[in-house]
């Protein structure tokens, strides 16, 4: 049995251009979280300072502390703003595509056939905030390839199911 190896080039202008995606926001509640978690963290940090004010006699430490404290934060809430409107979605019919990044975007396409599980999760400020995680495997990999926050609950189902009937298609 003689068997004939080809590689022949493919036609870059027939691609799909993944770049023109119609790309599905998440939820502004993403947004609500992280900057719920950022002030906390902001306010602990205030009460340390605080607290060091009392123990030491360093000149200018503690106004110069606060100062780089409230500008690392107040940049640190600029850019989850600005990342929230970067971070999205496509599904498309025979992948998913996730975009993410301000400075740096990152763009993850999986075909359906190269996932091998999909589950959806929440943790305790998810579940206050009524919003969910789609996180979805392919082999190889000890962490989730991809990893949508800030899905309604409703949303992260509906979606988990799309995959996973897509998934036994793809095995029939």
């Amino acid at each position: 049995m003689e068997y004939t190896f080809t590689n022949a080039p493919v036609d870059l202008e027939t691609l799909p251009d993944y770049q023109q995606l119609n790309y599905t926001s998440v939820s502004k509640k993403r947004l609500y979280k992280v900057w719920t978690v950022l002030a906390v963290l902001f306010i602990l940090i205030a009460v340390g300072l605080y607290f060091l004010r009392e123990a030491t006699d360093v000149p200018m430490l503690i106004p110069g502390l606060t100062i780089g404290v409230f500008v690392v934060f107040t940049l640190f809430f600029f850019y989850q703003f600005l990342l929230q409107k970067k971070i999205g979605y496509a599904l498309r019919e025979r992948d998913i595509a996730y975009k993410r990044g301000f400075l740096f975007e990152k763009i993850t396409i999986i075909p359906f056939n190269r996932i091998q599980h999909i589950s959806t999760s929440a943790g305790a400020l998810d579940k206050v905030f009524k919003i969910s995680n789609l996180n979805i495997f392919t082999a190889g990999g000890a962490g989730s390839d991809i990893n949508i926050p800030g899905l309604p609950p409703e949303l992260a189902a509906r979606l988990k199911e799309k995959v996973a009937n897509h998934l036994t298609e793809t095995d029939e």
